[in-house]
C-alpha cells in the first residue's frame, strides 16, 4: 500500500514541485516530507531513510522502545503476527536496522503483545511475548548481548492472550507477569526466572475478553491496582496488598462497550491519573464511542463532561496520553480504523477538554495504527515516533519542534 500518494498535496502541479524540490536538495524517496505543510508539521517522516528493514511491510502489532543492547540509544521490539518478531537496532543516529536474524529464534506464532524486563536478574532485559491465536506464549532469556534464546517452558500457562504487563506484583523484588485472555486472566509469579501460576489465590474468577491491562496506584495506597480493558465491561481490581487482587464494582461506570485498550493521565491537573478507553465496534457490538473518565480523587471514575472528546465513532484500537505540543498538559494521540485519520491528535486545552487538531500534527494517511512508541530515537532532544501498522508498512517520523 502506498501511503504517500498524490492526494496529500493540493494539486498535481505541487506534487511536480515538490519532487524537483526534493531532488535537487538530494531526497531519495517523496515520502520524507508528508504534505505541502511539511515544513511547518512538527513530525518529519524519515522511513525510507532510517527504517532499514524488509520485514516490516505486514502484520506488525505490538511495539516497545527500549535499549535492548545496552549502547545508550533506544532500539526497538516489534511483535509480528504470524511472523517472526524483529529486533531494530539502533545505530546511534537514529537509523533503525533490523538484526532480528542473528538475535532471536525465528519463530512464527500470533503475538499480540510484549513485556521486557530483567526476568532472571542477571542484569540484561529478557523479551516475553504473548500470543492470541495459537496460544503460544514466548519468552527469550538475553545472552547479555541482545542475543536471545527461547524458554518458553517457563512460562506453564498458555491461552488465548491478548496483552502483557509486567511488575513485582508480589513485592519480593523481582519482575512477575499478568496476562490478559479470552477468559480468565493469568497472574505468574516469578522465582528465578521461572515462572508459578497463582492465578486462582490472586485474581477474581473472570471470563471477559480482556484485550489491554494497565497498572497504577488507582486508590493512594502504595501499591499497583489493575484496569482491565475487556470486550464488554471495563474493571478496577484493588490491590489489597502484595498483589491479590479484588473487583470493585463501584469504581467504574458500567458501560457494555467493546474496549481495545485503556491508558492513565491526569488530564485536568487536579492530581490524580484519569482515564480514556479506545473503543471500537467490530463484529457489530459495542459502542464505538470513546470515553473519557475523570477520577474524583479517591480512585473512583465518572464521564467526563459531555463535549470533553469529540463525539465521532474512530474505532480507535490504541490512544496515548502524550504533551504533544509540548504546552505542560497530556494530550491524546489515537490510532484508528475508520473516521479519516489513522492517527489523530486531540489537543488538551489544559481543563481536559480535547480538540481535534490532527492537520497541524499529520496529514490524512491511510494505514491502520495499532500501536506508538514516543521516544528520542535520533538524540537531539525531540519526541520521535514510531507506529506500529497493521497490513501496511510501519512508519518513523522524527520530532522537528518539540
Amino acid at each position: 500500500m502506498n501511503l504517500f500518494n498524490g492526494n496529500y498535496f493540493n494539486k498535481f502541479s505541487l506534487t511536480i514541485l515538490f519532487v524537483i524540490t526534493l531532488t535537487i536538495l538530494g531526497y531519495s524517496k517523496l515520502d520524507s516530507v508528508y504534505s505541502s505543510k511539511a515544513n511547518n508539521l512538527p513530525f518529519q517522516n524519515v522511513s525510507s531513510s532510517n527504517l532499514k528493514s524488509e520485514n516490516l511491510g505486514n502484520n506488525s502489532m505490538d511495539g516497545e522502545a527500549i535499549d535492548i543492547d545496552k549502547d545508550g540509544d533506544l532500539d526497538m521490539i516489534i511483535a509480528m503476527e504470524f511472523r517472526p518478531n524483529i529486533i531494530l537496532i539502533n545505530d546511534g543516529k537514529g537509523n533503525l536496522i533490523d538484526e532480528s536474524s542473528k538475535r532471536f529464534p525465528s519463530n512464527r506464532h500470533d503475538s499480540e503483545d510484549i513485556a521486557i524486563a530483567d526476568f532472571d536478574k542477571d542484569g540484561d532485559d529478557d523479551i516475553v511475548f504473548v500470543s492470541e491465536d495459537d496460544k503460544t506464549n514466548e519468552y527469550y532469556e538475553n545472552n547479555g548481548k541482545a542475543v536471545f534464546k527461547s524458554v518458553k517452558d517457563k512460562i506453564p500457562v498458555s491461552g488465548t492472550s491478548n496483552a502483557v504487563k509486567t511488575s513485582d506484583i508480589d513485592d519480593d523484588g523481582d519482575y512477575d507477569l499478568l496476562i490478559g485472555n479470552q477468559g480468565q486472566n493469568f497472574i505468574l509469579i516469578n522465582n528465578k526466572g521461572v515462572f508459578s501460576d497463582e492465578t486462582s489465590k490472586r485474581l477474581p474468577k473472570n471470563e471477559f475478553t480482556t484485550q489491554d491491562l494497565e497498572l497504577a496506584d488507582i486508590d493512594g495506597d502504595g501499591d499497583l491496582d489493575l484496569l482491565e480493558a475487556n470486550e464488554t465491561f471495563n474493571q478496577v481490581l484493588i490491590n489489597v496488598g502484595k498483589g491479590f487482587f479484588k473487583y470493585e464494582k463501584d469504581r467504574l461506570p458500567e458501560v457494555d462497550d467493546q474496549t481495545r485498550d485503556a491508558d492513565f493521565g491526569d488530564v485536568d491537573n487536579d492530581g490524580d491519573l484519569d482515564i480514556f478507553f479506545s473503543n471500537v465496534s467490530f463484529g457489530g457490538f459495542g459502542n464505538p464511542q470513546n470515553r473519557l473518565l475523570l477520577n474524583d480523587g479517591k480512585g473512583y471514575f465518572k464521564e467526563a463532561k459531555e463535549g470533553s472528546i469529540p463525539k465521532r465513532g474512530f474505532q480507535t484500537v490504541d490512544a496515548d496520553f502524550v504533551d504533544i505540543d509540548n504546552d505542560k498538559d497530556l494530550d491524546i494521540l489515537t490510532g484508528n480504523r475508520n473516521g479519516g485519520n489513522s492517527m489523530i491528535v486531540l489537543i488538551n486545552d489544559g481543563k481536559g477538554k480535547f480538540t481535534d487538531e490532527t492537520e497541524d500534527f499529520f496529514p490524512n494517511v491511510n494505514f491502520f495504527a495499532v500501536d506508538f512508541q514516543i521516544a528520542d530515537f535520533n538524540k537531539d532532544g525531540k519526541r520521535d515516533l514510531y507506529v506500529c501498522s497493521f497490513r501496511s508498512q510501519d512508519i518513523l517520523l522524527f520530532g522537528t519542534k518539540y
